[in-house]
């Protein structure tokens, strides 16, 4: 089972992360800039390139999660839903402490105990929101397990492209035709179950799980391409709010993810070297502790006044993306060494 974590799942984890933490970044330089200015509309473009990044982390998490033998439920409980909320709790407490102490505040035990209850109670920083859906698919995780363990590869496909229409296509065709008698229908059906987080939960395990042929393979790359062009230039093609077509779930933005997926199996995966494998995959290990890691150094970095809009813009978002990402590296492998808790933590 361990061989199978090898090779280009740890490769698209580390490119994912890193295209988050760029992500992240053209958010925040949106709301230094004027919006509608050249570096507005330059950070934006940063940000269209990067949205597929959020579903693909939920793609990641499945194509892991779900690969993994039969889960019984008190296993679910206390090997992923309890360590995702451990991790929810730990470092909502250390971005409140780091921030409390670059204030000026002082440490004490009254101060981490009141940070810990705050995080407990859902006060976290905000790049942790993702732990909060990805806390309610391990909580489905059992039911979710057992379908695609004994489901047919139609009925996973089945349920796949139901999830599509349901959770990534209706908002946005209802969005244009609210009143139409095909969305009305629908929406009386009432399916929550169907939500766009499973959908990527679920892809990403079909993804890794299944081998697609030639032409879905190209039919799906045809698609993250459009993808991209819908989410970069939707509003001017085809009318609607920017907001719309930047939705972490529309059918544009999990297109994209889809196919950043299907590429990095099929085409960039490294090689078969088994070194090399083996290292990207360790390395690919601490991906998600360093998106969780990152945004401290954004702290301490703007706390000494060092700001991304000291270079022009289309330079510095990558470079500090890749920085950050780089310097938070041995932080999260550092962690991960902490005896018992530390790669629950990473």
């Amino acid at each position: 089972m361990k061989s199978r974590s090898l090779g280009w799942p740890g490769f698209f984890r580390l490119f994912t992360v890193l295209c988050t933490i760029l992500l992240l970044l053209a958010q925040e330089g949106q709301e230094l800039v004027t919006a509608g200015s050249g570096d507005w509309q330059v950070l934006s473009v940063y940000e269209g390139l990067t949205r597929w990044a959020i579903p693909a982390l939920f793609m990641l998490w499945g194509m892991f999660a779900l690969e993994e033998g039969k889960p019984q439920l008190s296993g679910t409980l206390t090997g992923l839903v309890l360590p995702a909320f451990c991790q929810l709790v730990f470092w909502g407490a250390v971005y409140a402490i780091v921030a409390h102490l670059l204030g000026g505040g002082t440490i004490s035990l009254a101060a981490i105990w009141s940070a810990l209850v705050s995080a407990a109670k859902g006060n976290t920083y905000f790049h942790l929101w993702v732990l909060y859906p990805l806390i309610g698919l391990y909580l489905v995780h059992p039911v979710l397990h057992r379908f695609v363990s004994s489901a047919s590869r139609g009925e996973v496909r089945y349920f796949l492209i139901l999830c599509f229409l349901l959770a990534n296509l209706l908002p946005l065709w209802s969005a244009f035709h609210p009143g139409s008698l095909w969305v009305s229908q629908l929406e009386r059906l009432d399916i929550h179950l169907v939500l766009g987080w499973v959908g990527c939960y679920v892809g990403g395990w079909y993804l890794r799980h299944y081998v697609i042929g030639r032409i879905p393979e190209f039919i799906l790359y045809a698609l993250g391409i459009l993808g991209l062009v819908l989410t970069l230039m939707g509003p001017k093609l085809l009318g609607g709010d920017r907001a719309l077509w930047y939705g972490y779930t529309t059918p544009n933005v999990v297109l994209t993810a889809a196919a950043f997926c299907t590429l990095f199996r099929y085409v960039l995966g490294v090689s078969e070297e088994r070194s090399r494998k083996r290292a990207v995959y360790e390395v690919g290990a601490y991906a998600f502790g360093i998106y969780l890691f990152h945004q401290l150094w954004v702290m301490v970095f703007h706390w000494f006044g060092i700001s991304m809009l000291a270079l022009p813009v289309v330079l510095s978002v990558p470079l500090f993306a890749l920085v950050y990402f780089l310097l938070s590296l041995p932080f999260a492998w550092l962690i991960s060494l902490i005896p018992v808790v530390g790669e629950k933590l990473s």
